[in-house]
């Protein structure tokens, strides 16, 4: 809320000054036909899609980037504007480097993250920064040093030129080495090329490849240490390729897209297994970690194509402008921003940077300035093309309407994301009304998203359980139910309406209605849960809970099909085992049920010394020692047999 809020006031400023002088200023925008095809998928993609409130929110953030995009280059007018923004990118950088630092050495955190929630973010964020700083290093002019060197080491010491940009470049290299980065590592690794190779030619590149490239690899340093206990310890490490084959795959079953910003919806039915993991189908991406994929996923080949269209544009400007004739500190600017620009986009190919708003902001502030420079190059001998306002008064009120207007959607889009988050702290204290109360606000605020709809049923599902009020059950299934009418996509929303309706069916109250009811109600969850298997095939929780389901409506059969299945997805699903096991047990089939408690056992022993996260031990959680009284209750039942 807080970043739409500052791009609309960008936005009232530039339309302020363009009713103030009476034409609006339309700087040339290169990129401004990739720009608007792609804003035109997005918007397509957002009609045709199957959730429409995300891949409205996702327009919104894109739209917002493209307006922030041209406001930076129609606010560009001088050079001493780009040198104020940079000095504020270099400042924020050092904060975020030396907070990064403090977390690393004071409070000992192995992977530190600044202000960020994810060291891979502080260190794309610090890649940028480290560009900048060297593109500008690279330019000092040679002259002046080679004077100063005739005095002495101490007087090249006292050059502020030099020692100023070596400092904050160490400074920057420590925090991107303790975050551990790979692709923190990638994106300083060309950013560093980019420099040296515009720089020098190819014996900086050279430079690069024969001694920067040997020394991150072989001197010890944490990014050496995490990269080899990455190889070692955790197969989950590589997935990343699976994920990117898996986006490949949907991009080939949806050439058009499946809709902006349901990459985490789809990916449930194309998930892959981890081998040598307790849960083999346990990870769930969330996104694509890569950028491009993801856009060929979501908005199609087609989206892929145009951005891919302006990055060749933005390029094309970039080697436009350093052809231009420059100063050495400008040009060292501009071979530094290309330099940025190149490397977020290679951290963008294997991580999902682009995702955080703050490295999204900086691309865009980058990629303005590039496409800029030729204009500030020529600034005074061609003037700025402008629009002009016949009826000052008439765009003046026209501005307020429309920018209050989207600050007013912006504003109740916040509040109703507040309300949510009330409910919720609400909701984790067990006051239920007052959670019922603020998602009802949030409700009312934001009916199309999904969310609010299923955190009031699962409210109202839980006092429920509390009171056994059978009002608040039947608010629960209509909220659910309205969720996934807004989200069609999510297996987790069938997957709550069967437990409730599971739970409806199971409680005492129904023991004692009718057995159409209780069996209609048995029936609505095997079909919800059916639904949840469509969507998320490889989660075993609902295979288990249909299997219970259907021994309650009387089909052996299909009960012991759902767990079976349940247990070939993921053979270290214990509580699947236990219940077979039970299952053969009651039926007689004493062989397979001795084979199903051996595997309990042996599975327990060999995950013993894991260290396991909440699903893993959920995975692993059976009582052996209950079933195995259950076994020799069996046995002296079949002795007891023979004899007789």
């Amino acid at each position: 809320m807080a970043i739409r809020l500052l791009i609309l006031l960008f936005l009232s400023l530039y339309v302020m000054k363009g009713v103030r002088t009476g034409a609006l200023p339309c700087p040339p925008f290169p990129v401004g036909p990739a720009v608007l095809g792609y804003l035109t998928l997005a918007v397509a993609s957002t009609v045709r899609s199957p959730y429409t409130h995300q891949s409205l929110q996702w327009l919104v953030v894109l739209i917002g980037y493209a307006a922030l995009l041209y406001l930076l280059v129609s606010f560009l007018d001088r050079w001493n504007d780009v040198v104020k923004l940079l000095v504020v990118l270099v400042g924020m950088g050092l904060c975020e480097a030396g907070w990064g630092l403090v977390q690393g050495w004071w409070f000992g955190v192995a992977r530190p993250t600044g202000t960020f929630f994810n060291p891979n973010f502080l260190a794309g964020y610090l890649s940028v920064v480290w560009a900048v700083v060297l593109g500008y290093l690279c330019y000092v002019r040679a002259r002046q040093v080679r004077r100063e060197n005739r005095r002495g080491l101490a007087c090249l010491i006292r050059l502020p030129h030099l020692i100023v940009p070596i400092a904050i470049l160490a400074v920057l290299l420590l925090a991107l080495v303790r975050t551990g980065s790979r692709g923190g590592m990638l994106a300083v690794l060309v950013a560093t090329g980019v420099v040296l190779g515009l720089r020098f030619g190819r014996r900086g590149v050279g430079v690069l490849l024969l001694v920067l490239l040997p020394m991150a690899f072989l001197l010890p340093n944490p990014f050496r240490d995490r990269l080899k206990a990455e190889h070692v310890a955790n197969p989950v490490s590589y997935a990343r390729w699976q994920i990117w084959q898996s986006s490949v795959r949907e991009m080939v079953e949806y050439p058009l897209g499946i809709g902006l910003g349901l990459y985490q919806y789809e990916f449930p039915r194309h998930n892959f297994p981890v081998e040598g993991q307790i849960a083999r189908y346990g990870k769930i991406a969330q996104t694509a970690h890569n950028e491009f994929l993801q856009m060929g996923v979501e908005l199609g080949v087609a989206g892929l194509l145009v951005f891919c269209w302006g990055i060749a544009m933005v390029a094309r400007e970039a080697a436009v402008a350093l052809k231009q004739r420059l100063t050495r500190w400008q040009r060292g600017l501009l071979v530094g921003l290309v330099a940025a620009t190149a490397g977020m986009l290679a951290h963008a190919a294997v991580d999902s940077t682009l995702h955080e708003p703050a490295l999204a902001i900086v691309l865009t502030l980058c990629v303005g300035i590039l496409l800029s420079a030729r204009r500030l190059v020529k600034r005074g001998v061609e003037p700025m093309p402008a629009l002009p306002i016949r009826f000052p008064a008439a765009g003046a009120v026209a501005g307020i309407v429309l920018i209050g207007g989207a600050a007013a959607i912006v504003i109740r889009m916040g509040l109703a994301w507040a309300a949510f988050d009330a409910g919720s702290q609400a909701l984790a204290q067990r006051d239920f009304h007052k959670a019922i109360d603020r998602y009802q606000v949030a409700v009312t605020l934001d009916s199309g998203k999904a969310l609010y709809h299923s955190s009031m049923g699962a409210a109202y599902f839980q006092a429920f359980e509390r009171t056994g009020d059978g009002a608040a059950a039947q608010a629960a299934i209509e909220e659910l139910q309205s969720a996934m009418d807004l989200n069609p996509l999510d297996g987790r929303l069938p997957g709550l309406l069967g437990h409730v309706y599971a739970a409806l069916a199971t409680t005492d109250s129904a023991q004692n209605s009718p057995e159409e009811q209780r069996t209609s109600r048995l029936r609505s969850a095997a079909a919800a849960y059916e639904r949840a298997v469509e969507l998320e095939p490889f989660m075993p929780w609902y295979r288990l809970e249909l299997g219970r389901l259907h021994l309650a409506l009387g089909d052996r059969e299909r009960a012991e099909s759902w767990v079976r299945g349940a247990v070939e997805i993921e053979p270290n699903f214990l509580p699947g085992r236990e219940w077979l096991a039970r299952l053969y047990l009651e039926s007689g089939r004493i062989d397979s049920a001795d084979r199903e408690y051996r595997q309990i056992l042996e599975r327990q022993r060999r995950y013993a010394a894991w260290e396991q996260d909440p699903l893993e031990e959920r995975f692993l959680k059976v009582d052996a020692q209950a079933l195995q009284r259950v076994f020799e209750k069996v046995g002296t039942l079949e002795r007891k047999r023979a004899q007789t």
